[in-house]
Formats: C-alpha cells, sequence, structure tokens
C-alpha cells in the first residue's frame, strides 16, 4: 500500500500560514455559488432568510478556512450542490429511505448529507469521515444542531487502529468520496480506493459515488502550489483504476464516469484559472457487481 501518500492524507498546502489573499484559490466574493438549490436549503431547511444568506455563507467561508486552507473553502465551490448533480442521487434518496448506511469519505461540512436529508433522507445512518474536523462549523452553517442526526469520526481514512471507524468496515452501502482522491498519484488514488472497498457492503448494488478534478487527458501532474505528483483521470482511467482495485480486492465494479465542464457546475474562468489546461468536474458512479 502507498505508505508515503497515505502520511499525506492532508495536504501540507491547506495548513500554510500565508495570507488568504496569497492563496490562487481565494476568491473574496463567493456569492455566485450561492445557487437556486442551496438558498432553497439554506431557506427552508436552516430558516435563513435570503436577505441574510449571502452575509452568512461568507462568515461560515471564514470559519471554514481558519481551520484548513482549503481550496473548496477559498472558492466556496463547497455551496454547489454536486450530490443533486449525481446520476445516482435519487437511488442513494431511495436507499436511505429504506435503511441504507452511507458513509462519506472527506465530509468536509457534511454538505452532501445536508442535501440528502433535505431531500427526505434519515441522517441517523449517515457517517462521516474527515481527518479534520469541520462538523461543527457545518452545525453553524445549517442550523440543524439536534436534528442532523449523522455521525462523524475525525481521522485518517487509512487508520486500522479507529474502533469506530473499523466498525463501519462492510458495512457501507453507499460511500461518496468526493475532492479527494485527486490529491494523490495513481499509487495512493489505488490505495484509496480499495479502502474504500473495504467499507463497502459486500452485496452487489454497492455505490461508490462523488467527484474529483480530472482532465480530458489522463496523466500524472504536479500542482503548481503543491510538492507532491497527483493523477487528472479521464473516464477511461478512472475506470482502468477501479479496474485494478477490483482486482486486488477479489470484487468487480462497474465505472460510469463524466467530464463535466467548468459551466456545467457554475464555475467561472477566475476559480478555474490556476489549474492545467484540460482540467475538467469528473463526476462518477462506481457499482459493485460482487
Amino acid at each position: 500500500m502507498a505508505q508515503a501518500d497515505q502520511k499525506l492524507s492532508e495536504p501540507r498546502y491547506a495548513q500554510s500560514d500565508k495570507k488568504k489573499t496569497d492563496y490562487p484559490w481565494w476568491v473574496e466574493d463567493i456569492d455566485k455559488h450561492l445557487v437556486p438549490q442551496t438558498r432553497k436549503l439554506l431557506e427552508e431547511y436552516s430558516g435563513i432568510p435570503p436577505a441574510q444568506q449571502p452575509e452568512h455563507v461568507h462568515q461560515i467561508r471564514d470559519q471554514a478556512w481558519a481551520i484548513r486552507s482549503y481550496p473548496c473553502s477559498g472558492m466556496g465551490v463547497w455551496l454547489q450542490p454536486y450530490i443533486l448533480q449525481s446520476p445516482a442521487y435519487a437511488s442513494i434518496i431511495d436507499r436511505l429511505k429504506s435503511g441504507a448506511t452511507f458513509l462519506d469519505i472527506g465530509c468536509f461540512i457534511a454538505q452532501d448529507m445536508r442535501q440528502l436529508a433535505f431531500g427526505g433522507a434519515p441522517t441517523s445512518n449517515m457517517h462521516g469521515v474527515d481527518i479534520v474536523s469541520h462538523w461543527d462549523v457545518g452545525f453553524a452553517m445549517y442550523r440543524d444542531q439536534g436534528r442532523f442526526k449523522a455521525h462523524f469520526i475525525e481521522t485518517d481514512m487509512f487508520s486500522r487502529d479507529n474502533a469506530t471507524l473499523n466498525q463501519l468496515l462492510g458495512r457501507a452501502d453507499v460511500i461518496s468520496i468526493s475532492a479527494l482522491l485527486h490529491q494523490w498519484a495513481w499509487d495512493g488514488q489505488l490505495a484509496a480506493a480499495k479502502r474504500s472497498v473495504e467499507f463497502s457492503s459486500p452485496k452487489p448494488g454497492t455505490l461508490v459515488v462523488g467527484h474529483q478534478i480530472g482532465n480530458v487527458q489522463s496523466g500524472e501532474i504536479t500542482m503548481k502550489a503543491g510538492t507532491r505528483p497527483s493523477w487528472r483521470h479521464d473516464p477511461t482511467s478512472f475506470a482502468r483504476l477501479w479496474e485494478h482495485a477490483g482486482a486486488e480486492t477479489n470484487t468487480e465494479w462497474k465505472t460510469e464516469a463524466r467530464l463535466l465542464t467548468w459551466e456545467d457546475i457554475g464555475w467561472d474562468a477566475k476559480d478555474h484559472a490556476w489549474m492545467f489546461e484540460g482540467d475538467r468536474v469528473l463526476d462518477f458512479v462506481v457499482t459493485r457487481l460482487k
């Protein structure tokens, strides 16, 4: 397993003490990501009047940024309801209503779980895992303390000695892993995919869903702000990754992936100017066959 990559499950660039304006992914005004679906969620689920929402989300962004300087925080793209765009969204809702267990790896402020809750899914069988806790920021964002019953584990997804995490091995019917795999090179992503398999229910039909930065041409890159290589997938190479993960875990998976343009997901040129030519958002649904 990719030991070097495991030690870097949390990217070092997000722990810097640089001024926020020194980051290429810091955007002062994130109002454009406060899209209608998110406004509706905040008004009807969180009880935040529309006129108060812009100030509210900027305050929340500052709280998240104070913990870690992630690109998703700086750009405000966590406001985009990516889970609603997933081809598996309706199926996920139905499964959760029927008692399925949901595991969100790299859950951040649990924004996807809130969208699922707003869509009618019960939250008591939801679990979030992240190496650094933004859980309280999530409660501040959505004002649902006492209503939101999901469980949070602050640990590395690769941890072998966390008893609470170990209880989820083989139990997750739906696994969400978004904006996480792309931080690693091929070997690290393969290790993470295999680890996800360990959490997955052995039943055929178990899902792994999510999104990450991909590229029209797959290959290894080194971020301008990073110190280590990472792998950008196109749909074909992402399917190959899961073929390897299946072969090495004696499982079999069907991969459906697509590249979304920046316009598809509501980004503008300023949001992605610091990225590589050909970068897109890779959206995926991986289904267990055996």
